[in-house]
């Protein structure tokens, strides 16, 4: 907290008075987090709404900000792990993109099964390739990252004319 409240220029107790403790300043970051990803991949569909990859990527590490942002959705997952409240958020976070993102294949004219098939296999993907480059990024290079994401867009999202 002493750290962050440094980052801000303020004092620890200004900082505590809006965010009580690290679990609050997580989850603070956290919804942060999630919404400027969330609108840099919305931003990216709406330039180009069959460019399903690009938009994805926005959720991958593959410049500092981006692991920054993995980090804080990693402290998250391990905190929400035994917290009621913070698994209620994860999975509301979730269901809502899954949403969005089968709203969005519909709207491209895929099969409302087939976008929930595919958004489920994007969404793992993301996630795994997420938190794989976190822990070997030696291994998952961002072209090894780009390239896999890519080659299951392409075997999973429904071609529609």
């Amino acid at each position: 907290m002493r750290n962050v409240a440094n980052e801000l220029g303020s004092s620890t107790g200004l900082l505590t008075h809006w965010v009580p403790d690290r679990a609050g300043l997580l989850h603070l970051a956290l919804r942060a987090t999630a919404d400027e990803q969330s609108a840099r991949a919305s931003a990216a569909l709406a330039r180009r709404p069959r460019d399903v990859a690009t938009a994805l990527e926005e959720f991958l590490p593959l410049d500092d900000a981006r692991r920054s942002e993995m980090k804080v959705w990693l402290g998250f997952w391990a905190l929400a792990l035994s917290d009621a409240v913070l698994q209620d958020e994860h999975r509301d976070r979730y269901r809502g993109f899954r949403s969005r993102f089968v709203d969005h294949l519909s709207g491209l004219g895929a099969a409302v099964s087939d976008a929930r098939t595919a958004t489920d296999h994007l969404m793992t993907t993301v996630d795994g390739i997420a938190v794989s480059a976190m822990f070997d990024p030696r291994y998952w290079t961002i072209a090894r990252q780009r390239r896999h994401l890519r080659e299951v867009v392409d075997a999973v999202v429904p071609t529609t004319p």
